[in-house]
Parts: C-alpha cells; sequence; structure tokens
C-alpha cells in the first residue's frame, strides 16, 4: 500500500492537541436525549499558521488569509467569509447534489470541489461527509458539516510546520492527508477481515453446535460493519479520484508546477487504494459467504439428527402398529414368547439401521 506521506516535503508527525483560533457557537440538542452541535470557524495564513480571528468578525480587514475552515457554519460565519472573499458558499443541500455539474465548476474565477469523505470509521455505521472545498486567487475555504478526523490530522501538523506556499499547496497537501487517512482506515478493514476470518473457522471446530451456531450469527453484524466501512470508503475514494482529476486540468490550480505534480501522485494513490479496497470486498464477500455456508452446516446438521433418529424409530413404529390392531385373530398374540419377539424385533430393527449409518459415515 503506497505511504502518502512520503511523496511530498511535508511530513505527519505524532497528532497533538493545539490550541486552535475559532468561532464556536454552541446550539442545545442531546446527548442520552440531548445532541450538541458545534459551529466553528478556523483562519490560517498562506503558510498554515493560525490567525486569530477579530473581535467583530469582519475578516476583509486581515490580509494574506490562506485558509478558511468552516464547520457546522452558522449564517454570521458564512456572511462574514462571503463578505471577505466574494464568493457565494455552497449550502448544505448544494454539498450533497450527487451531478456531477454541481460538484466540479468554475464560477466567478473560483474553482468549486465537492468530495464525499468517510467518517464514524470507528463505529458500525460508517458514513460519508459531503465536503466542499473552493479555490479562490489563492485562497482555500472548505464547508464541512462534520468532521473526518484527516482534517484534525492536518491541521495539527499544518501548525507543527507553517511552511505552505498558498492554498493550492494547503489544498493539495489536505487532499493528500485525506486518502492517506483512507488508507489507513482500509488497512485496518484488511486486518479486521483477516482476524475475523480465523474466528470464523475457530468458533465452528471449537465450540459446540448450538454455541457455534450463535456465535456464527454473531459474526453477520460484524462483517455488515465492515461491508459498510469499505464500501463508504471505496464511495469516497471514486469521489476524491474525480475531483483530482478536474483539479489538475484546471489552470487556477495546476499553472504552479507542483501542485499539479502532487495531485498527480495522489491521483495514483487513490487509483492504487481503489484496487486495494475491491480486493478486500471480495475478502468480505468469502468471509460472508463462508459463515453463511458454516450456519447452513450446524443447521443441516441438527436436521440430520432428526432424520436419522426418524430412520431408526420408523421400523419399531410400525411393528408396534402391527400388534396393536384390534383384531380378533393375530396368533402372535396367543404365542408365550409374543412379547419378547416383539419387543427384539423392535431394538433389532433399530440397531441395523443404526451400524448401518455408522458405516456410511451418516452419523
Amino acid at each position: 500500500m503506497p505511504s502518502l506521506s512520503q511523496s511530498s516535503h511535508w511530513r505527519p508527525g505524532p497528532i497533538i492537541s493545539p490550541p486552535r483560533c475559532r468561532c464556536r457557537r454552541t446550539m442545545p440538542s442531546t446527548r442520552c436525549g440531548r445532541q450538541r452541535i458545534t459551529s466553528m470557524l478556523f483562519i490560517y495564513d498562506k503558510t498554515g499558521a493560525a490567525i486569530d480571528l477579530p473581535g467583530d468578525g469582519q475578516l476583509h480587514r486581515i490580509a494574506d488569509i490562506g485558509w478558511y475552515d468552516l464547520f457546522n457554519p452558522t449564517d454570521e460565519e458564512s456572511a462574514a467569509v462571503e463578505a471577505a472573499t466574494g464568493i457565494d458558499l455552497p449550502s448544505r443541500d448544494e454539498l450533497s447534489d450527487i451531478e456531477p455539474s454541481s460538484r466540479l465548476y468554475i464560477e466567478n474565477d473560483a474553482l468549486f470541489l465537492t468530495a464525499s469523505l468517510v467518517y464514524r470509521v470507528d463505529s458500525q455505521i460508517a458514513g460519508l461527509a459531503d465536503t466542499g472545498f473552493i479555490l479562490s486567487r489563492d485562497s482555500l475555504i472548505t464547508v464541512r458539516h462534520a468532521e473526518p478526523r484527516a482534517f484534525k490530522i492536518f491541521t495539527t501538523n499544518m501548525r507543527r510546520t507553517c511552511d505552505f506556499k498558498g492554498g493550492g499547496d494547503i489544498l493539495a497537501s489536505l487532499l493528500e492527508t485525506i486518502v492517506d487517512r483512507t488508507a489507513e482506515v482500509l488497512e485496518n478493514a484488511s486486518r479486521a477481515v483477516d482476524d475475523m476470518t480465523t474466528s470464523v473457522f475457530l468458533v465452528e471446530t471449537q465450540n459446540r453446535p448450538d454455541r457455534a451456531t450463535r456465535d456464527l450469527e454473531a459474526q453477520l453484524v460484524e462483517i455488515a460493519a465492515l461491508q459498510r466501512l469499505v464500501a463508504k470508503a471505496r464511495e469516497s475514494l471514486n469521489s476524491l479520484s474525480r475531483v483530482t482529476a478536474y483539479m489538475a486540468s484546471q489552470p487556477q490550480f495546476a499553472s504552479v508546477r507542483a501542485n499539479k505534480e502532487k495531485c498527480k501522485s495522489v491521483n495514483r494513490d487513490i487509483k492504487s487504494l481503489s484496487e486495494h479496497a475491491g480486493f478486500i470486498a471480495g475478502n468480505i464477500t468469502f468471509l460472508l459467504d463462508a459463515c453463511l455456508g458454516l450456519i447452513s452446516v450446524q443447521q443441516n446438521n441438527v436436521m440430520k439428527i432428526f432424520s436419522v433418529m426418524a430412520v431408526l424409530i420408523m421400523p419399531a413404529t410400525l411393528i408396534g402398529s402391527i400388534y396393536g390392531m384390534n383384531f380378533a385373530r393375530i396368533p402372535e398374540l396367543h404365542w408365550a414368547y409374543g412379547y419378547p419377539m416383539a419387543l427384539g424385533a423392535m431394538l433389532l430393527s433399530g440397531i441395523v439401521p443404526y451400524l448401518w449409518f455408522r458405516r456410511k459415515g451418516w452419523w
């Protein structure tokens, strides 16, 4: 798997929690019945250094802003950025539009890009966050309504280095970090599939049949979560592939040779990761088929027991039915050893099929 962090001058370091300049607004909802929604605006200069927000919110007074990062922006925050840049920011509904012409376009010499980024990867409900990237006059604007971990990784390391050369360089490096994070997600998913494959076949050999079936059925939930995660990662990679290909063809971005080369490198990594994601998806399909097959085998074993028992008891039932008929003249009823003979016949009729099944390996 490619190591994307090795393809440029920027090197990711350990993740720390830096103090960042922010405009924060908390809106009531629930956590355990209430949910906390936070709106934030971060600004950085063209080298990647954080800038303190002005108290009056007048961003147009600040020169050389390289990146406006809006997370769940309020109307006031969006209006401040629009006033500073002269760009109409896309709404959440516009970001979620699936038409290519609505996700990749140029307006007023600004490059508008929308990519779907995978997030919530540590839960069983991985999702996609539609994120907007706008490049205008060497300034980058990002609009997002979720917090993929790649943004936290990138801003942490960006604050430590502060060696970028404008919004285009920031955008290329940010996409590089996003793809790198997606590679990490796929790598973790691949390890999880390997561990689960071993677990599935050990369940079959080590547990009792009744417990094995329950354990295998429980594995189906984990397999479904893995499948969802890999599917979302593949969707994200497809989206990023379209974005990087479009960026490399636009002079607003590709006029800087370093940005164009970095974009092409990221695009090659995306293609490699897409192939790897397809390989993992194939392994998940095999794992699902194996799990369902083992469950079917366990259920068939239970049905086999009932079938064999029915065959063993059937001759004895037939003998008992014959001698249980209410006819006046049944010669065996008057024999001195008629009753032991009937019991012996019933026992023998069960032993003979049992020995036959054992010889054939059916029991």
